[in-house]
């Protein structure tokens, strides 16, 4: 039973955990979208992937072995994040997109994988990865790296002791 002189329990106190979360309309696709058609989504792609710097980058990520669809839904996934376009966009203009990032890099003569499933079974070892990217810093800086295993000489092979090591927490010092 409640006490008269106690104050009535309010019942606009927030949601647990909604300090947690953002508003609505907070997040940027949760807005409007930027560029409502396909065709002004596709545009604005075409132009940010055309700059010198971009199709450089562009053809360095294609030449480690990452396939074109791969890198197509990452650019439109981010695309959608921000809010610039909608999921359905998204979904339309990926083919025209990947097509004019195959045509980039056959006119720059650079060998690609367009599906990401041909790259799953010819994935790269981490070898591969570490050449790559030292072929990229060797680009970049125009120094060339050289590899610890190409400048170690041989060092002579210690026997091992027949003896056995306790290393154990009860074991005893000698």
């Amino acid at each position: 039973m409640r006490n008269r002189n106690d104050p009535a329990p309010t019942l606009d106190a927030p949601i647990p955990g909604q300090g947690l979360t953002a508003p609505l309309g907070g997040r940027p696709w949760q807005r409007p979208p930027q560029y409502n058609t396909a065709d002004e989504a596709l545009a604005f792609y075409i132009d940010r992937i055309t700059g010198e710097r971009q199709v450089s980058q562009m053809l360095d990520i294609l030449e480690l072995g990452v396939p074109v669809d791969s890198l197509v839904n990452s650019m439109t996934l981010g695309g959608v994040m921000e809010g610039l376009h909608s999921a359905d966009v998204k979904t339309i203009i990926e083919p025209a997109l990947a097509e004019a990032i195959a045509s980039i890099a056959d006119e720059a003569e650079i060998e690609y994988t367009m599906l990401s499933d041909d790259a799953e079974e010819e994935a790269p070892t981490d070898v591969e990865i570490a050449l790559g990217v030292n072929k990229l810093k060797e680009k970049q800086t125009g120094i060339k790296i050289i590899d610890a295993k190409d400048t170690a000489e041989e060092e002579p092979v210690e026997e091992e002791t027949t003896e056995p090591v306790s290393r154990g927490l009860m074991s005893r010092r000698m």
